[in-house]
């Protein structure tokens, strides 16, 4: 299931049409589900023919698919911003914790459809979303070393490794969202967030 590059007349490619059709998957997939939205739901959201969704995409699972991509990009640049911050290294965890899991609260914290889509991307992109959990946490554990470093931070308590402090706030800010006290509130997850970040770095404080 991959997406298709078409090239323009110019003999580059053309991203504007795919893009338009992976934004506007995401948003009918959240306020309707993947399963009662089609692949000319999708067309005419993205105001284009059905046959150019094709063009680009072999089918509905794919447009899917292209937008667990455009999310991980969203998210690296997000991440990207949030290392090249100012501010505190509580400032700078924070930032980086919320461009993981914030962006996703923002999209789909609010859906209905949230069981589905969670069931849709386990069946269709388990591996890959493996691998993006993985490519977060290496690029957390960088962080944590890069603030060690520069002194913001000492050693990780005896027993724990930097990778196992960013496993344990990954798996607590991953289940934040099922806490009853966060639930559709983007100001508490943010709290929450924060008061992650401080417990790491107070943990790891010279």
């Amino acid at each position: 299931m991959k997406r298709v590059q078409k090239k323009d007349n110019a003999g580059e490619r053309s991203s504007a049409k795919p893009d338009a059709i992976v934004l506007a998957g995401l948003q009918l997939f959240t306020q309707y589900g993947f399963r009662k939205t089609s692949v000319d739901d999708i067309a005419r959201a993205a105001q284009v023919a059905k046959r150019t969704v094709y063009l680009h995409f072999e089918n509905k699972a794919a447009v899917f698919l292209a937008i667990l991509e455009y999310l991980a990009d969203q998210v690296r640049q997000r991440c990207a911003a949030a290392e090249g911050a100012g501010g505190t290294a509580v400032d700078r965890l924070t930032g980086l914790l919320d461009a993981y899991f914030g962006m996703g609260f923002e999209l789909f914290s609010k859906s209905e459809h949230m069981p589905e889509l969670e069931e849709t991307f386990s069946k269709l992109a388990r591996t890959r979303i493996d691998d993006l959990n993985t490519e977060y946490g290496d690029r957390l554990a960088k962080f944590l070393r890069s603030l060690k470093k520069t002194g913001e931070i000492g050693r990780p308590p005896q027993g724990l490794t930097v990778e196992q402090i960013g496993h344990i706030l990954m798996r607590t800010a991953g289940g934040a969202k099922h806490d009853p006290e966060i639930q559709g509130d983007r100001k508490a997850l943010e709290r929450r967030l924060r008061e992650l970040a401080v417990l790491a770095i107070a943990a790891m404080k010279n």
